[in-house]
């Protein structure tokens, strides 16, 4: 598949598959089974996505073998430690200034793990998946190569801060700058490395840091 046709058919499927759970609640009226519903439409989700990525045979202009399985493995622990420290900045300077450093995103999430432990897997493999996939590899990776921006650093750096922008406005959490700088981070790892599997690695392992603890309450 080529790169164009992959990236529009990753992010129309991506769609679809955040939207629907709204879209059947709203129809068949299922806030009794809503969670589980939600759970598998983003564990499935993620599959199709990840299908759709390994039958692109084009590659962009980040993507590289350079980087073995250990590589990527250290560089995802990597990315989670980075990750965290970033969190703990951004909310420390949050809390000096008299703001509220929680995110009502992530408390929802965790509300409704507690509720249906099932619901983790959507945390911890769905939506980490996905949203690699979607905001690094296509809207970062895929939009250097498809608008020609691979060939100045400008142009890079103008890609991170749209993808990253779209990661944090589709969290719809007000701390919209802490998830940008997240989706900055992410975006440089995926650089550093040329591999998307990097960022998945650290996306997963954040959110598992963040939920696991929420199953042992």
């Amino acid at each position: 598949m080529k790169l164009a046709k992959s990236s529009i058919a990753i992010l129309f499927s991506y769609l679809v598959i955040f939207l629907l759970p709204s879209l059947l609640n709203s129809i068949f009226n299922i806030k009794n089974i809503i969670i589980s519903v939600q759970t598998w439409d983003y564990l499935i989700g993620a599959i199709v996505l990840a299908t759709l990525l390994y039958f692109t045979k084009e590659k962009n202009s980040i993507d590289s073998n350079k980087n073995g399985i250990d590589n990527v493995v250290i560089w995802g622990f990597i990315g989670l430690f980075l990750a965290l420290l970033i969190q703990f900045a951004i909310s420390f300077i949050l809390i000096l200034t008299k703001q509220n450093p929680a995110s009502e995103n992530t408390a929802q999430l965790l509300t409704l793990t507690k509720a249906s432990p099932f619901f983790i897997l959507t945390i911890v493999i769905g939506a980490p998946i996905m949203e690699e996939i979607v905001f690094r590899k296509v809207i970062f990776g895929n939009l250097n190569k498809l608008m020609g921006w691979d060939k100045s650093s400008v142009g890079i750096t103008m890609s991170a801060i749209i993808s990253s922008l779209a990661f944090a406005l589709m969290h719809q959490d007000g701390h919209i700058f802490m998830y940008a700088t997240l989706g900055l981070l992410f975006c440089w790892i995926y650089r550093k490395t040329g591999r998307i599997q990097t960022t998945m690695i650290s996306h997963i392992l954040m959110n598992t840091f963040v939920a696991l603890p929420v199953l042992f309450k």
